[in-house]
C-alpha cells in the first residue's frame, strides 16, 4: 500500500512534489548560478539585498535584470528602461497565449502562473508527460514557484557572498543557453513530429537574413506563431500521434 500522502482526487502530493522537483532540476541550479552572478553585479553597483530580493521578486527576468544593472547605473530615463523592458520581455507574450486555460485551473493564483512563467518554465512546462500519480495543476504550481525562489536565492547569495568568493562571469549566459539546447533536444528525441521546431527553425532564418542578427528575434516569433495558428489542427493531430504511441498506458499527457 503507498505510503505517500493523497489528494481527494487520488493524486499523490508527495510523488507530485517529487515530479515537480525533478522536472525542475536543471533549471533550479542554472538559476542558481546566473542568479548569483546577478547578484554580485548589484553588489559591486552599489545595491543592498533588499534591492536583490525586490527585483528577483517582482521583475524575475534573468535577461531583463542583468541589462537594468548597467542601464540604472548610467542613469538611464525611465520611459527608455520601460522601452527596453518592453523589448526584452515582449517575447513572454507569445509563450503565454496557448497556456491561458491551463493557468485558470490555479484559481486565485491564476496570475501568478503567468507572471512566474519564463523562457525556461516555458520549456519544462510544453515538455511534461503527467504520470497517473502526479497532479498537473499542483505539479505545474509547485514548478514555477521552486524555480522562482531558486532566482531569488540566487541572487541573494551573490550579493551576500559577492566579496568572499571570487567569481569569472564571462559567457554566464551560456547556462541558460546550455539548458535550452538540453530541453531541445529532449523535446526532439520525445516526440515523433517535429513540425514546430521546423517551423521555428525556418521562421529564424528568414527574419535572421531579412532583418538581421540585433532584430530578428520579435518577427521570428510573429511568423512562428502565426504559421502555427495556421497549421493549428495539423500540428496537433501530428504531435497527438507522436505521443500516443511512445507513451505507458498508465500515464496521461496534459495537452493544452
Amino acid at each position: 500500500m503507498e505510503n505517500s500522502v493523497k489528494s481527494s482526487s487520488g493524486y499523490s502530493l508527495a510523488r507530485t512534489f517529487l515530479y515537480a522537483f525533478a522536472q525542475s532540476s536543471p533549471i533550479i541550479f542554472s538559476y542558481l548560478v546566473v542568479g548569483f552572478a546577478f547578484g554580485i553585479m548589484m553588489q559591486e553597483a552599489g545595491y543592498t539585498p533588499l534591492h536583490v530580493l525586490l527585483s528577483g521578486l517582482f521583475i524575475y527576468s534573468g535577461s531583463l535584470q542583468i541589462a537594468m544593472v548597467p542601464l540604472i547605473v548610467a542613469h538611464t530615463p525611465l520611459i527608455v528602461m520601460v522601452f527596453a523592458a518592453f523589448i526584452i520581455n515582449s517575447r513572454y507574450m507569445f509563450y503565454g497565449i496557448g497556456y491561458t486555460e491551463r493557468f485558470k485551473r490555479q484559481g486565485i493564483l491564476y496570475p501568478y502562473m503567468i507572471f512566474a512563467f519564463p523562457d525556461e518554465v516555458y520549456c519544462v512546462f510544453s515538455a511534461n508527460s503527467y504520470p497517473h500519480y502526479v497532479d498537473p495543476v499542483k505539479c505545474d504550481l509547485w514548478t514555477a514557484i521552486m524555480c522562482h525562489m531558486s532566482w531569488v536565492s540566487g541572487g541573494l547569495l551573490g550579493v551576500f557572498l559577492g566579496d568572499v568568493i571570487s567569481f569569472d562571469m564571462s559567457g554566464i549566459d551560456f547556462a541558460a543557453t546550455g539548458l535550452f539546447v538540453c530541453i531541445c533536444v529532449n523535446q526532439w528525441r520525445e516526440f515523433k513530429s517535429h513540425i514546430p521546431m521546423y517551423i521555428g527553425l525556418v521562421s529564424a532564418f528568414i527574419c535572421l537574413f531579412i532583418f538581421g542578427a540585433d532584430n530578428f528575434m520579435l518577427p521570428a516569433l510573429s511568423l512562428s506563431l502565426v504559421i502555427l495558428v495556421v497549421l493549428k489542427e495539423r500540428t496537433k493531430r501530428a504531435m497527438d500521434r507522436g505521443t500516443e504511441t511512445d507513451k505507458n498506458p498508465e500515464e496521461v499527457i496534459l495537452h493544452e
